[in-house]
């Protein structure tokens, strides 16, 4: 039996989000701590983080079947942008 394309695809994607989720969960802290935060705050921030995430999964998976899932990475992909950028290109340590 040969797997389809398309699984295979949101295979790699799925992937490919674990290791940048995992990424930003080691970078994200040490950024915020050079930034100035204390361990309150970071945790804070981490912890919003956390349940945001959750709760756009949660939300896309009870949409996807009404879209198309193309649609959905793209908007996904382009959140994920909007949050990076939003981010300031430098710290003052």
């Amino acid at each position: 039996m040969t797997m389809r394309c398309d699984i295979g695809l949101i295979d790699v994607a799925r992937r490919a989000r674990g290791i940048g989720d995992g990424f930003a969960v080691i970078v994200l802290p040490a950024y915020l701590a050079a930034a100035g935060y204390d361990p309150v705050a970071i945790g804070g921030i981490l912890t919003a983080a956390l349940l945001g995430t959750a709760a756009l999964t949660l939300t896309v998976g009870a949409i996807a079947s009404r879209y198309d899932l193309r649609t959905l990475m793209v908007a996904g992909a382009a959140l994920m942008v909007a949050t990076g950028a939003s981010f300031p290109d430098k710290v003052a340590v």
